[in-house]
């Protein structure tokens, strides 16, 4: 497992450890090669009891709306846009823009010298991009123009060829297209010239949202009926971005950041699976900016997310920096979690007691309770995949784990009880 370090405790542990060293050397001058061998001694041993990072991003769409064409009301988001990337650039945090092609249309339509010079002659999108790192992607509801449309006005306007679909419905028709059209790569409806092959696909929405996926992690989605099933024979990636964290015109700061502060615990404590990869994206609409009250609100979580940041429990990263540290740091290893579950057990000792022992374990393990359940215990391995299910769960119940291979693993007694199983050899 390649883990993630947290480089403030990395940074405060090793201080401590300098300071035993020269204290132990009694101040003595040691020669260079000892202490770097005592350097890198030192990071070998931190680094199997390093936690994991959750990383944030802001992502924002521009939907299929006919306003984006009206001169005022683009004009005034537009000066929105560029105060908030500004603002964002000198705090380093980071933003991820969506656009669909209504939104598109009117930068190739209403950017004119008047509007450019104040953007070093570029378009507000070529502008935001090279001169303030906002992130660009393609967003669309494919009602008319697909995906393969929309990058090709990205083109047009003159940003590079993104490879992330910026939301999709994943178990359904998007539009006229689906995401499984995507995979070998596709050419436009409106631009039939054009293809456009992505490699990422992020979200995981639902017909009407009532039942968008809360994931982390990155997986290759079989089909639209199995999208949790990690296929590998897929290449398409789905980028997990985790809770649904939106941020509306009646959404309460305090209520959000609670939510916050929720997950980052979840990732610190262990009950999210430790040392591994957790993408969280907090989203608003383009819009909504327009309204002051709404952009103040904005700066709000921003400021307030920045100062989790500052404790080395969290940091920005744009999408592309993100599934690159799990292309490299993480060696592209499949890794899904529900944003929902948790590692913990949540058991209630006074009515029925569970203990659970050895853990970690090597040949078996064992399941004791005061009195006999009627249940079913199921273990998964850390990719969710179930690689044991029993049905019948007496008061004392010894599994058999030798076939195990050493890992994490974790175990869920009806819908109730859950927890981490380690097994070790």
């Amino acid at each position: 497992t390649v883990l993630t370090i947290s480089k403030t405790r990395v940074l405060k542990k090793w201080l401590e450890v300098r300071k035993k060293f020269l204290t132990s050397c009694k101040l003595k001058k040691t020669p260079m090669k000892k202490f770097m061998f005592l350097v890198l001694l030192c990071l070998a041993w931190l680094c199997p009891y390093s936690q994991s990072v959750i990383y944030f991003d802001f992502v924002t769409h521009n939907e299929e709306t006919s306003q984006w064409g009206l001169t005022p009301y683009y004009s005034a988001n537009r000066t929105k846009i560029i105060n908030l990337a500004t603002y964002f650039q000198t705090k380093g945090i980071t933003w991820n823009m969506q656009s669909d092609w209504t939104y598109l249309t009117a930068v190739l339509n209403l950017e004119t010298p008047v509007l450019t010079a104040t953007t070093n002659n570029k378009n507000i999108q070529r502008y935001l991009y090279e001169d303030l790192g906002v992130e660009m992607d393609p967003h669309a509801h494919e009602s008319q123009y697909t995906y393969p449309d929309v990058a090709k006005l990205m083109d047009s306007i003159g940003l590079p060829e993104s490879k992330v679909m910026g939301g999709t419905i994943y178990n359904d028709s998007n539009g006229v297209n689906i995401w499984t059209n995507l995979v070998p790569g596709q050419f436009g409806i409106i631009f039939p010239a054009h293809f456009w092959q992505p490699d990422y696909m992020m979200g995981g929405g639902t017909p009407n949202h009532v039942a968008n996926l809360k994931y982390y992690g990155i997986w290759n989605p079989q089909s639209p009926s199995t999208f949790l099933t990690h296929d590998t024979t897929s290449r398409l990636r789905q980028l997990g971005v985790g809770c649904a964290l939106k941020v509306k015109d009646t959404t309460a700061v305090a209520d959000l950041m609670a939510e916050i502060h929720a997950l980052v615990n979840n990732v610190q404590s262990g009950a999210y699976p430790l040392n591994s990869w957790y993408f969280q994206t907090i989203f608003f609409e383009q819009g909504d900016l327009n309204l002051s009250t709404f952009y103040n609100k904005i700066i709000e979580i921003a400021d307030s997310i920045n100062a989790i940041v500052t404790t080395g429990n969290a940091e920005w990263k744009t999408m592309k920096e993100a599934y690159t540290s799990w292309e490299t740091t993480f060696a592209a290893q499949m890794f899904q979690w529900d944003c929902g579950m948790l590692t913990s057990i949540n058991e209630k000792p006074e009515t029925n007691q569970l203990i659970i022992f050895p853990n970690p374990a090597s040949d078996f393990i064992q399941f004791q309770t005061e009195k006999s359940l009627s249940a079913e215990i199921s273990i998964y391995d850390r990719t969710g995949k179930s690689v044991l299910t029993r049905s019948t769960f007496g008061s004392n119940e010894k599994i058999d784990i030798r076939q195990f291979i050493p890992g994490i693993y974790f175990y869920q007694i009806n819908d109730s009880v859950s927890g981490k199983l380690v097994v070790e050899r």
